[in-house]
């Protein structure tokens, strides 16, 4: 059974490379997503076998274009190990004997770390990723009784009109547009009342970066702050442990 998680893992891992050509391309609005050759963005050299290999072609080119000598951002290789974690996680968490549940909530862990890593460097979320994956959720978790349709309808509708609220009533000076797409996509995943703990969670993980930020003179009062990976981060955290962290919760009261 081990050498199916092993798989798994390096499974991640290709995605991983292929999620940095993913959220390039969407930003420079290149096309070519899917079917494109690879190529150093900095010399436009099209990119060989060898220099793909996740992790090793990085360490062994010692971060450095091999045509241009230009620096790698490490940046890629967070996106390769991160995704390539996150696969495995997600493998033990819904095991490997209900294949199309894996293959869907791999997708899921996909779309979280595309969506995290394009809103952390460039403070935008891709419709093009997010859109689909609404409708996706919403549909995989009616159809497969996780959540009825009435509860994955009022857990889309609440996000969305609460952060609706903040975005209009503040002009986009408390959160982006972005933001409120995100709210409807852990809607479609997490249902109710499983939203709420995703929102209550999104809002800790953000304020504790922010405390960090400022404490650390990283930020100040005026900076913007990416909080699509705090909202996707507290949507994973909830699918899998959300049972839990409520009966705790009652537990308290």
């Amino acid at each position: 059974m081990y050498y199916i998680y092993t798989l798994i893992f390096i499974i991640g891992l290709a995605f991983g490379s292929f999620a940095s050509v993913v959220i390039h391309r969407l930003h420079t609005e290149e096309k070519g997503i899917v079917f494109g050759r690879s190529k150093c963005p900095k010399c436009n050299v099209k990119l060989k076998a060898i220099d793909l290999i996740p992790i090793i072609s990085i360490f062994s080119s010692k971060f450095e274009c091999r045509y241009c000598n230009k620096p790698i951002s490490i940046i890629y290789l967070l996106q390769e190990i991160v995704m390539g974690g996150m696969f495995l996680l997600t493998a033990f968490l819904v095991g490997i004997s209900n294949i199309p549940v894996l293959i869907f909530y791999l997708l899921i862990t996909f779309v979280f770390v595309v969506l995290s890593f394009y809103d952390f460097l460039y403070k935008e979320v891709a419709d093009s990723i997010v859109l689909p994956a609404i409708i996706i959720s919403f549909v995989f978790m009616g159809c497969m009784n996780i959540h009825s349709f009435t509860s994955l309808a009022m857990a889309v509708g609440i996000p969305v009109a609460f952060f609706g609220i903040l975005f209009f009533g503040s002009k986009g000076r408390w959160l982006g547009g972005g933001d409120i797409r995100i709210g409807a996509l852990m809607g479609a995943l997490l249902g109710w009342p499983g939203i709420l703990i995703g929102l209550f969670l999104g809002y800790v993980l953000g304020a504790i970066y922010s405390l960090f930020g400022l404490v650390t003179k990283k930020l100040n009062r005026k900076s913007q702050i990416p909080f699509a990976p705090f909202l996707l981060a507290a949507a994973y955290i909830t699918m899998f442990w959300g049972k839990e962290i409520l009966g705790w919760y009652m537990n308290m009261i």
